[in-house]
Protein backbone atom coordinates (compact mmCIF):
# COMPACT_ATOMS: atom_id res chain seq x y z
CA UNK A 1 0.00 0.00 0.00
CA UNK A 2 1.18 3.53 -0.61
CA UNK A 3 0.20 5.15 2.53
CA UNK A 4 -0.78 3.95 6.30
CA UNK A 5 -3.93 5.00 8.10
CA UNK A 6 -4.05 6.13 11.63
CA UNK A 7 -7.40 6.39 13.70
CA UNK A 8 -8.41 7.96 17.01
CA UNK A 9 -8.22 11.63 18.19
CA UNK A 10 -5.03 10.58 20.26
CA UNK A 11 -3.06 8.90 17.66
CA UNK A 12 -3.38 11.73 15.28
CA UNK A 13 -2.66 14.19 17.33
CA UNK A 14 0.45 12.50 18.74
CA UNK A 15 1.57 12.12 14.55
CA UNK A 16 0.77 15.70 14.09
CA UNK A 17 3.32 16.75 16.64
CA UNK A 18 5.70 14.50 15.74
CA UNK A 19 6.07 15.55 12.14
CA UNK A 20 4.79 12.75 10.08
CA UNK A 21 4.09 12.92 6.70
CA UNK A 22 0.40 13.17 7.06
CA UNK A 23 -1.19 13.43 3.64
CA UNK A 24 -4.89 14.58 4.83
CA UNK A 25 -6.99 14.50 8.18
CA UNK A 26 -10.73 13.23 7.68
CA UNK A 27 -13.43 14.17 10.43
CA UNK A 28 -16.18 12.75 10.49
CA UNK A 29 -19.53 15.66 10.78
CA UNK A 30 -21.29 14.54 13.98
CA UNK A 31 -17.70 14.68 15.08
CA UNK A 32 -17.78 17.56 18.40
CA UNK A 33 -15.13 17.61 21.17
CA UNK A 34 -12.30 19.63 22.42
CA UNK A 35 -9.76 17.11 21.37
CA UNK A 36 -10.51 17.95 17.94
CA UNK A 37 -9.67 21.63 18.60
CA UNK A 38 -6.22 20.56 18.98
CA UNK A 39 -6.01 18.29 15.77
CA UNK A 40 -7.46 21.51 14.01
CA UNK A 41 -5.03 23.88 15.56
CA UNK A 42 -1.59 21.67 14.56
CA UNK A 43 -3.25 20.52 10.68
CA UNK A 44 -3.96 24.67 10.58
CA UNK A 45 -0.57 25.58 11.76
CA UNK A 46 1.39 22.72 9.65
CA UNK A 47 -0.61 23.48 6.39
CA UNK A 48 -2.09 19.33 6.45
CA UNK A 49 -5.41 19.38 4.98
CA UNK A 50 -8.72 18.23 6.59
CA UNK A 51 -12.07 17.51 5.58
CA UNK A 52 -15.10 16.89 6.50
CA UNK A 53 -17.06 13.67 5.70
CA UNK A 54 -20.53 11.65 5.76
CA UNK A 55 -21.14 8.71 7.66
CA UNK A 56 -20.91 6.63 4.51
CA UNK A 57 -17.67 7.96 3.42
CA UNK A 58 -16.02 7.92 6.90
CA UNK A 59 -17.27 4.15 6.86
CA UNK A 60 -15.28 3.30 3.68
CA UNK A 61 -12.35 4.62 5.68
CA UNK A 62 -12.42 2.45 8.55
CA UNK A 63 -13.88 -0.83 6.79
CA UNK A 64 -10.55 -2.54 8.07
CA UNK A 65 -10.55 -1.63 11.48
CA UNK A 66 -9.44 -4.51 14.16
CA UNK A 67 -12.43 -5.14 16.33
CA UNK A 68 -12.75 -2.96 19.42
CA UNK A 69 -10.53 -0.06 17.60
CA UNK A 70 -12.72 3.03 17.52
CA UNK A 71 -11.65 5.83 14.85
CA UNK A 72 -13.08 8.21 17.30
CA UNK A 73 -14.64 10.18 14.14
CA UNK A 74 -11.01 10.96 13.16
CA UNK A 75 -8.80 9.11 10.56
CA UNK A 76 -5.40 10.38 9.21
CA UNK A 77 -3.73 9.03 5.67
CA UNK A 78 0.51 8.94 6.45
CA UNK A 79 2.27 8.50 2.75
CA UNK A 80 4.78 5.87 2.50
CA UNK A 81 6.73 7.92 0.04
CA UNK A 82 8.79 10.55 2.26
CA UNK A 83 8.55 14.19 1.09
CA UNK A 84 11.75 15.82 0.33
CA UNK A 85 12.39 19.82 0.98
CA UNK A 86 13.22 21.96 -1.57
CA UNK A 87 16.38 22.42 -0.69
CA UNK A 88 17.40 18.80 -0.64
CA UNK A 89 15.58 18.87 -4.13
CA UNK A 90 17.94 21.69 -5.60
CA UNK A 91 21.04 20.20 -3.57
CA UNK A 92 20.52 16.81 -5.50
CA UNK A 93 19.71 19.24 -8.72
CA UNK A 94 22.84 21.54 -8.27
CA UNK A 95 25.65 19.14 -10.39
CA UNK A 96 23.25 19.85 -12.98
CA UNK A 97 23.55 22.95 -15.95
CA UNK A 98 20.23 23.13 -17.14
CA UNK A 99 18.28 21.46 -13.82
CA UNK A 100 14.26 21.42 -14.29
CA UNK A 101 11.44 21.43 -11.63
CA UNK A 102 8.02 21.14 -12.11
CA UNK A 103 5.67 22.75 -9.86
CA UNK A 104 1.53 21.55 -9.54
CA UNK A 105 -0.54 24.41 -8.29
CA UNK A 106 -3.83 22.90 -7.03
CA UNK A 107 -4.08 19.39 -8.99
CA UNK A 108 -6.73 17.93 -7.28
CA UNK A 109 -7.32 14.22 -9.37
CA UNK A 110 -5.72 11.69 -8.57
CA UNK A 111 -4.81 10.26 -11.96
CA UNK A 112 -3.74 13.47 -13.13
CA UNK A 113 -1.36 13.55 -10.32
CA UNK A 114 -0.40 10.10 -10.72
CA UNK A 115 0.05 10.76 -14.75
CA UNK A 116 2.02 14.13 -13.95
CA UNK A 117 4.80 12.07 -11.84
CA UNK A 118 4.95 9.24 -14.02
CA UNK A 119 6.04 12.10 -17.00
CA UNK A 120 8.47 13.87 -14.39
CA UNK A 121 10.39 10.43 -13.88
CA UNK A 122 10.03 9.48 -17.52
CA UNK A 123 11.86 12.86 -18.28
CA UNK A 124 13.97 12.79 -15.27
CA UNK A 125 12.17 16.13 -13.74
CA UNK A 126 14.46 16.79 -10.96
CA UNK A 127 11.78 17.29 -8.33
CA UNK A 128 7.99 18.26 -8.40
CA UNK A 129 7.02 20.49 -5.35
CA UNK A 130 3.03 20.60 -4.77
CA UNK A 131 1.35 22.46 -1.72
CA UNK A 132 -0.25 20.99 0.87
CA UNK A 133 -4.00 22.92 0.32
CA UNK A 134 -6.10 22.24 -2.18
CA UNK A 135 -3.83 19.19 -3.71
CA UNK A 136 -4.80 15.77 -4.21
CA UNK A 137 -3.25 13.30 -1.95
CA UNK A 138 -0.51 11.20 -2.41
CA UNK A 139 -2.52 7.75 -1.99
CA UNK A 140 -2.73 4.63 -3.76
CA UNK A 141 -4.79 6.28 -6.33
CA UNK A 142 -1.72 8.31 -7.15
CA UNK A 143 0.97 5.62 -6.73
CA UNK A 144 -1.22 3.35 -8.93
CA UNK A 145 -1.80 5.96 -11.67
CA UNK A 146 2.01 6.97 -11.70
CA UNK A 147 3.21 3.45 -12.76
CA UNK A 148 5.56 3.97 -9.64
CA UNK A 149 7.21 6.99 -11.03
CA UNK A 150 5.97 8.93 -7.44
CA UNK A 151 8.97 6.12 -6.25
CA UNK A 152 10.89 7.46 -8.59
CA UNK A 153 10.94 11.60 -8.51
CA UNK A 154 11.85 13.87 -5.47
CA UNK A 155 8.26 15.16 -3.59
CA UNK A 156 8.28 18.34 -1.71
CA UNK A 157 5.41 20.03 -0.37
CA UNK A 158 5.19 23.50 0.63
CA UNK A 159 2.20 25.57 2.40
CA UNK A 160 2.95 28.44 0.19
CA UNK A 161 3.82 28.35 -2.96
CA UNK A 162 4.25 32.21 -3.75
CA UNK A 163 7.11 32.11 -1.31
CA UNK A 164 8.72 29.48 -2.69
CA UNK A 165 8.26 30.24 -6.30
CA UNK A 166 10.27 33.90 -4.73
CA UNK A 167 12.93 31.39 -3.29
CA UNK A 168 13.56 29.54 -6.65
CA UNK A 169 14.06 32.41 -8.22
CA UNK A 170 16.44 33.47 -6.14
CA UNK A 171 18.49 30.64 -6.44
CA UNK A 172 18.68 31.40 -10.44
CA UNK A 173 15.66 29.42 -11.49
CA UNK A 174 13.42 31.09 -14.32
CA UNK A 175 9.61 30.55 -13.69
CA UNK A 176 7.95 29.79 -16.70
CA UNK A 177 3.69 29.11 -16.57
CA UNK A 178 1.65 26.53 -19.17
CA UNK A 179 -1.05 28.83 -19.95
CA UNK A 180 -3.00 27.54 -22.93
CA UNK A 181 -4.00 31.34 -24.10
CA UNK A 182 -0.44 32.82 -24.38
CA UNK A 183 0.90 33.68 -27.54
CA UNK A 184 4.25 32.23 -27.24
CA UNK A 185 4.37 28.24 -28.48
CA UNK A 186 6.39 26.35 -25.92
CA UNK A 187 8.86 25.57 -29.30
CA UNK A 188 9.94 29.29 -29.12
CA UNK A 189 11.26 28.92 -25.53
CA UNK A 190 15.27 28.19 -24.58
CA UNK A 191 15.08 26.08 -21.92
CA UNK A 192 18.96 25.16 -21.39
CA UNK A 193 18.76 27.18 -18.50
CA UNK A 194 17.60 26.38 -14.95
CA UNK A 195 14.04 26.82 -14.77
CA UNK A 196 10.33 25.76 -12.75
CA UNK A 197 7.47 24.91 -14.54
CA UNK A 198 4.28 26.05 -13.19
CA UNK A 199 1.14 23.62 -14.10
CA UNK A 200 -2.27 24.61 -13.16
CA UNK A 201 -5.32 23.76 -11.74
CA UNK A 202 -7.84 21.12 -14.55
CA UNK A 203 -10.32 24.06 -14.28
CA UNK A 204 -8.51 27.54 -13.81
CA UNK A 205 -5.46 27.03 -14.04
CA UNK A 206 -2.43 28.59 -12.58
CA UNK A 207 -3.70 31.49 -9.46
CA UNK A 208 -3.20 35.10 -10.86
CA UNK A 209 -0.92 35.41 -8.05
CA UNK A 210 1.23 32.62 -8.87
CA UNK A 211 1.11 33.46 -12.73
CA UNK A 212 2.00 36.99 -12.48
CA UNK A 213 5.38 36.10 -10.66
CA UNK A 214 6.54 34.06 -13.74
CA UNK A 215 9.22 35.56 -15.58
CA UNK A 216 7.36 34.03 -18.79
CA UNK A 217 3.66 32.35 -19.80
CA UNK A 218 3.63 30.11 -22.76
CA UNK A 219 1.64 27.53 -25.10
CA UNK A 220 1.30 24.21 -26.63
CA UNK A 221 -0.03 24.89 -30.27
CA UNK A 222 -3.70 23.63 -31.17
CA UNK A 223 -3.88 21.85 -34.23
CA UNK A 224 -6.70 20.22 -34.45
CA UNK A 225 -10.71 21.56 -33.26
CA UNK A 226 -10.03 20.28 -29.43
CA UNK A 227 -9.43 23.51 -27.74
CA UNK A 228 -7.36 22.14 -24.60
CA UNK A 229 -5.59 19.37 -23.13
CA UNK A 230 -5.80 17.55 -20.35
CA UNK A 231 -3.57 18.80 -17.53
CA UNK A 232 -1.71 15.35 -17.82
CA UNK A 233 -1.32 15.17 -21.12
CA UNK A 234 0.31 18.37 -21.67
CA UNK A 235 2.96 18.34 -18.97
CA UNK A 236 3.82 15.38 -20.58
CA UNK A 237 4.49 17.39 -23.54
CA UNK A 238 6.30 20.25 -21.73
CA UNK A 239 8.49 17.71 -20.35
CA UNK A 240 9.14 15.74 -23.60
CA UNK A 241 9.90 19.23 -24.80
CA UNK A 242 12.27 20.28 -22.33
CA UNK A 243 14.13 16.95 -22.88
CA UNK A 244 14.27 17.73 -26.69
CA UNK A 245 15.99 20.85 -26.19
CA UNK A 246 18.46 19.63 -23.61
CA UNK A 247 18.94 15.93 -25.61
CA UNK A 248 18.25 14.07 -22.70
CA UNK A 249 16.93 10.37 -23.50
CA UNK A 250 15.42 11.96 -26.90
CA UNK A 251 16.95 12.75 -30.19
CA UNK A 252 18.22 16.18 -31.35
CA UNK A 253 15.57 18.01 -33.05
CA UNK A 254 16.79 21.31 -34.88
CA UNK A 255 15.57 24.68 -32.58
CA UNK A 256 13.00 27.28 -34.18
CA UNK A 257 13.62 30.86 -32.86
CA UNK A 258 13.60 30.91 -28.97
CA UNK A 259 13.31 33.75 -26.60
CA UNK A 260 14.72 34.50 -22.90
CA UNK A 261 13.27 37.40 -21.02
CA UNK A 262 12.52 38.03 -17.33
Amino acid sequence: MAEERIVGRNAVAEALKSGSDISKIYVLYSAHGGSLNEIYTLAKRQGVPLARVDSRQFAELTANLSPGESAQGVVATVSKIRFETVDSILESASGKKYPCILILDRIQDPQNFGAILRSAAFFQADGVIIQKEEQAPLNETVIKASAGGAYHVKIARETNLHQTITYLKQKGYWIATSAAKSPLSIGELDFKMPVAILIGNEGSGVKRLLREKSDMTFSIPQLGMIDSLNVSVATGIICYEIARQRSVSVPEAKSESKGKSR
